[in-house]
């Protein structure tokens, strides 16, 4: 089971006191600050020392000042501030079994960026925001830094920027030669109208009976691939479609899903559901209406409920199918690698 992040268990523990009548959060509150909290002068110096080598590692040497000490959480949630370059504040999670830092976690002012980035990376930063600049513009309100020291952490990346504005976030992964990759999020109305309906008729032509209706979409973008996607708050039905080509590169719908466990899913897709030749008849006028692609030449490979579609040259699809044997996924990824 996963140990609870820092951020996300005091959301939950903020959550819960809210949520219970004010006398009871009110002593709530008030066992809590006089069982779990420490004050930072009664963290050993060992200790003290290996999460400020932890906060050196990403800072720099600064001030550094802890402040308070949660250990209801396991991890221990222990805050600070640090003061030099920038001013930030700072949560580390702290495994005192083990005597690791689990994470560290740096909030920064979004006037601080050009402090605390260095240079180049600033530079790569710019460089890469006019790479989608005539879709729009991305509005810093703040950033983070994060590193985990464990894989078991409830991120998807482990050591990462952060720069986000108003449902607009930012990665750079520090691991990965600082890639960068961007999510800008907005309401279904101000999306555009001929993209949104590019986006229904693709789930209405892959054939799912059932489908729930788009909540929002995504500006993405990521590597070379500048991609909106259409979401529901739930995430079972998905569109994707090029920002420049107004071409759709993956539509599912997981209402079509209908296996019931793992064992099930294992024991319907033990022996291929359908045919080589079954399979391509059955998505030719899907794959060619979704996609404008027409599947002639194509080969078929199969693993699991997975249908692999391959031509030398051409786009390779990917299609997934239920235990009815109709697809409910199909994704495409150009021979040039390249989705816009």
């Amino acid at each position: 089971m996963k140990k609870i992040t820092s951020f996300t268990a005091v959301i939950a523990a903020i959550s819960l006191l809210l949520s219970a009548p004010p006398t009871l959060a009110a002593k709530s509150n008030e066992l809590s600050l006089i069982e779990n909290y420490m004050s930072a002068d009664q963290l050993d110096r060992k200790t003290q020392q290996l999460l400020s080598d932890e906060l050196v590692k990403l800072v720099g040497k600064q001030n550094i000042q802890f402040t308070t000490i949660d250990t209801s959480f396991d991890p221990w949630v222990i805050n600070g501030t640090i003061d030099g370059t920038g001013f930030a504040y700072f949560t580390q999670t702290y495994d005192p079994d083990t005597n690791r830092v689990a994470s560290t976690h740096i909030m920064y002012d979004n006037a601080d960026l050009n402090k605390v980035m260095d240079n180049a990376l600033r530079l790569k930063l710019d460089a890469f925001l006019k790479t989608f600049e005539d879709e729009d513009i991305f509005i810093k309100s703040g950033f983070w830094r994060f590193k985990a020291n464990d894989q078991d952490h409830g991120h998807l990346l482990q050591n990462y920027w952060v720069i986000f504005g108003p449902s607009q976030q930012l990665y750079i992964d520090v691991d990965k030669d600082n890639q960068m990759s961007a999510i800008l999020q907005y309401k279904i109305d101000d999306s555009y109208a001929w993209m949104t309906n590019i986006a229904r008729n693709s789930l209405k032509t892959l054939g799912i009976p059932s489908v729930k209706a788009f909540d929002y979409t995504l500006f993405t973008v990521e590597g070379k691939d500048m991609l909106w996607q259409y979401r529901d708050d739930d995430n079972l039905n998905y569109v994707h479609i090029g920002s420049k080509t107004g071409k759709v590169w993956k539509v599912t719908n997981e209402l079509g899903i209908n296996w019931k466990n793992d064992a099930d899913f294992k024991k319907s897709f033990a022996k291929p559901k359908l045919s080589k030749n079954k399979a391509l008849s059955i998505a030719v006028p899907t794959v060619r209406s979704i996609f404008g692609i027409e599947l002639k030449g194509y080969s078929v490979r199969i693993q699991e409920n997975e249908y692999t579609f391959t031509k030398k040259g051409a786009t390779t699809l990917i299609g997934k199918i239920n235990t009815k044997g109709a697809f409910y996924s199909f994704e495409a990824f150009p021979s040039n690698g390249v989705r816009n």
